[in-house]
Formats: structure tokens, sequence, C-alpha cells
């Protein structure tokens, strides 16, 4: 599909170029992001790999990359320059049959592209084996009960190690594995200090925590914030409340329904917006207000109930994630 040419052939004598390769018109979109219309040319497409939009005035982003659906943004900005929309329909369906085309080479890829094996810190052993010991240490019997306060005692991958670098005998530590082997590891402290990062982390570009689940035979793939969230449920995390571009079309190159179950705060709004993009649907679970999290629910109402929590309480109309994320509906 040659996008490009559709855009230049609605925009017409409507723009300029300009030496370093921007195509720049009026932005259509300022009004729509609450500025007064643009009468100076400062939204403009670039195209190389990927086809982008950029206004400097109104700050409108959106672009499109071959082999991948056109999202929201870049049809509104299409619809918005006077392309019908039977038109974007139709480049939709092009870009979904090049995306079905591409989509076994692309689990293939993803799939053979391992990940390099990676260590655990120094000293690290199974947490299971150390608190069956006869005489365990203290940091670790701390770790332990810190997990089983959070209800995740029932997980028997988690590592403890007395290297005392980054206060990793203080923290628990979850092992990442792809293909079948480590390719890296989180350890998370058991209690806050002053200038001391909650994780420390080796991971590697583009990997997803719970790796392998992606290619489970499973109707749906939830994505969400936590390691300790995607654990609680067996589900994929992001890890962290973003998503690189890398995590994105590994994501959608596997083909089942994505579900975006995001913490239940201010920061739960950017996952929301990647999933808009992506056409993906959100999950606002009817939980109790103090409810945070999945790893809080699970620990609240068990696995099972919060699994069919976050199924039901998907949705994706636009319009209602927008309006949900909007009145807060993340924060409880």
């Amino acid at each position: 599909m040659n996008l490009q040419s559709t855009i230049l052939a609605f925009i017409g004598g409507k723009h300029k170029k300009t030496p370093s390769g921007w195509h720049t018109i009026n932005c259509p979109m300022c009004v729509t992001q609450g500025h007064s219309a643009d009468k100076r040319r400062r939204g403009g497409f670039k195209f190389s790999e990927v086809s982008s939009y950029h206004c400097f005035n109104c700050g409108y982003k959106a672009s499109y990359t071959a082999g991948r659906l056109i999202g929201r943004k870049m049809r509104d900005l299409l619809i918005n320059i006077g392309v019908p929309e039977s038109k974007v329909k139709e480049l939709q369906l092009i870009a979904m049959k090049e995306k079905d085309d591409n989509v076994v080479v692309n689990k293939q890829s993803h799939y053979a592209n391992d990940f390099e094996e990676k260590q655990l810190p120094n000293n690290s052993v199974l947490l299971n084996e150390i608190i069956k010991g006869a005489n365990p240490p203290t940091g670790a019997l701390f770790v332990y009960k810190y997990l089983m306060d959070r209800g995740l005692d029932f997980y028997d991958k988690f590592y403890w190690s007395t290297d005392p670098y980054m206060k990793i005998n203080e923290r628990v530590i979850i092992p990442f594995y792809a293909n079948g082997k480590l390719v890296g590891y989180t350890a998370r402290v058991i209690k806050d200090y002053d200038n001391v990062p909650k994780y420390y982390s080796v991971v590697q570009p583009g990997y997803i925590y719970n790796f392998d689940h992606l290619y489970k035979d499973r109707k749906y793939i939830i994505i969400t914030e936590g390691v300790l969230d995607a654990l609680a449920i067996d589900s994929v995390s992001s890890l962290g409340n973003k998503l690189t571009q890398g995590q994105i079309d590994l994501i959608n190159s596997i083909g089942k329904t994505v579900i975006v179950c995001p913490d239940r705060d201010k920061s739960g709004g950017n996952l929301i917006d990647v999933a808009v993009e992506n056409n993906w649907l959100v999950s606002f679970p009817q939980w109790e207000n103090n409810i945070k999290d999945c790893a809080e629910a699970v620990k609240k109402y068990g696995r099972l109930y919060t699994v069919q929590s976050v199924i039901n309480g998907a949705i994706g109309n636009i319009a209602k994630i927008k309006v949900l994320k909007k009145i807060g509906a993340t924060n409880g």
C-alpha cells in the first residue's frame, strides 16, 4: 500500500516541500486539539520507511509503518485532509491484508530471534529451597514474608541472593525467560529507600515479561504494567507504563485479541493511549476502589475471578475509553 501517494494526491497544491523533506500544510488538526486554525503551514508530512506527520503548533503526531494497521491518529488525519472515509477504509483493508500476509513470517522471526542468555545476580538461589532449609537467612525470610503478604507465594521461581550490591539481598528476584532460557531479570526491593530504585533490572530491547506466554493457545493477550501483576494472572507485562515500538510490533504480530489492563493510577493513562493507537481493548474491571492493580485483585478475589473481571471489563469503543480515562476510572 502506498500511503504517500494518497496523501500527496489530497494535499495537492496546498503543500510546500522544504529542503529537509517536509511537505508542509496548514494543519487540519489544530482546531480539534483546542488551538486556533493554522494559517502558517506548521503541519508537515515526511516520507521514508515510515510515513509520519507532525504539527509544530498543536503537537499532533501520526505515523504509519508498512506491514502494520493504520492507527486512529493517522485515520483521523487522513479524513481531515479530505480523504473520503470509504477510501480510508479501503486503505485499512489493504493494510490488514498486508499484515496478514506477513504475520506468519513475523511470528517465526520474532520467536527465532533469540535473546542473549543472561545470568542472575551472584549467589542467586531459588527462594523456596532456601526457606525449606534448616536455618534460612533472615533476609530471605523477610523477602518471603513480603511475597506472602502480597499473596504471591504460590509461585516457585522467585530467587534470592546474598549480594549486597543495589540491595539485591533485600529484593525478590524475578527471572525473565524466552524460548525456555534465562534472558534477564528484575529485582524488586521489599521496602522503600531514598535514592534506591524500586526495581533493578537486566532487560533486553523488545523483551516482554512472560514472553513465551504470547505463543500459548489462548484467545487473549492481557498486558499489565507490573511484572508481579502479570505473574499473578499469568499474563504479559510491558515492564512499565510504556511500550517500545519493538514491543508493540511483537504483540501485533501474534494476531490475538489484546487487552490492556493498566494500573488504576495516573500512570495507567500512558498504556491506554498506546492501546487506542493500536486498536487494542482497554479493561476497566469492576473492582473495589482500594484495588489498584491485578496483583492486589488476585489477593482479594482470587486469580480466576480477577482474570474474568479483566476480560468482562474490556471495551474497544474509543469514545468510551477516552471518557473513562478522563474521569479517572483508572484511579478508582
